[in-house]
This record gives structure tokens, sequence and C-alpha cells, in this order.
């Protein structure tokens, strides 16, 4: 293997584990002598790949996780029934069999610790791979006459709670997190059913 494919291989494994350890405890949380003892180099060494630090690759955990789900929502809303129930159910199952991207933290904690470019660009970015595609979602089913009128974005924003929700009640009940994501998502749509 050559030179330039072991450090390929290098980056794509400090990009997943630095990706596990933000998600478990967030950007703020995570240091990177904490990545760099859990990839097992010295901390200089994380800079030969991220030369910007722990932002540049947070930024660059972030960007991959976002294409990934926007990647995962489209081929479940592809998969599903054009039917607003099935679509939002096909696109919780794909949520959670993912890691929870606890949003509230990136919102709150995560972004705001980053520099305004850094933090705009994710936000931005965030919208466009897990927004936008729910919203289209609503907005067709909203023209196939099945809810009423509503705010997508924010109803969007609500499902996407609620599955990162679900990621983590499971825990405190004995029932299963997809068996919880479809009771909320049926809760959802019995708010936005045309009366």
């Amino acid at each position: 293997m050559s030179a330039k494919a072991k450090s390929g291989d290098s980056r794509e494994q400090l990009l997943q584990l630095a990706e596990a350890l933000f998600g478990e405890r967030g950007y703020t949380a995570v240091t990177l002598r904490d990545i760099a003892d859990a990839f097992k180099v010295r901390q200089a060494a994380l800079y030969y790949h991220f030369p910007g630090g722990k932002e540049e690759l947070f930024v660059e955990v972030m960007k991959r996780s976002f294409v990934r789900h926007q990647d995962g929502l489209n081929r479940a809303i592809s998969q599903a029934k054009p039917n607003l129930s099935c679509q939002l159910n096909q696109m919780a199952d794909w949520l959670l069999a993912q890691p929870p991207l606890d949003l509230t933290r990136l919102a709150r904690s995560d972004l705001p610790a980053l520099s305004p470019e850094h933090a705009q660009t994710l936000h931005e970015l965030g919208n466009v791979s897990l927004v936008e595609p729910i919203q289209q979602v609503l907005a067709q089913a909203y023209e196939r006459g099945e809810i009423r009128l509503v705010d997508s974005k924010l109803m969007a924003t609500m499902f996407l709670s609620l599955i990162d929700t679900a990621h983590d009640m499971h825990r405190y009940k004995n029932i299963p997190k997809q068996v919880l994501a479809k009771d909320m998502i049926d809760i959802l749509l019995d708010g936005m059913r045309r009366r």
C-alpha cells in the first residue's frame, strides 16, 4: 500500500473516530488530546490531517455527517410509498439506524463555540441536508391533500427533534425506539390532518 493510500486510510479512520467522540460528548467536551489518545497518536500528529485543529476536524466531521444524512433521507423517501406516514416512518427508521444527531446540543453548545463562518456553514448545510428533504415531503403531502397548510420548516425540525428523542427515550421504557418513533409520527400527523 502506498504512503498516500495509508494516509487516506488514516484520515478516514480519524474522521470516523472523531465523529463517534463528538457525537457522544459534543464539540466543547472533546479535546484534541481525547482524539489523539483514542487514535493512539500524539496530539501534534492530528495537525498533519487537520492543520486548523479541532475546529477544522469538527467541521469536516459534521459536513460528512450531513451529506450522509441527506443521502440516507433521500433514499428513504424514494423507497417509501408516496404517502406522508410511510415517508416519515421510512425516514425515522433510517435516522434511528444512525447515531443520534443531538441537534439541540449542536445548536446550543457546538455551533456557538465555532467561528461565525464555520457555524454559519454548518447551519446552512444542516438545513439543506436534514430539514429541506422533510420540507419537500410535507409540501408534496399538502399537494396530495393529505395535510393542511403548515409551517414546513417548523414541522421538519419538530420531526427531527422527535426522532432524536426516540434515540434516548427507549432506554427508560421497554419499548423499541422504532415503536416510539411510529407513535410520535402518528401523534404529529393527527395534528396536521385536515379536519
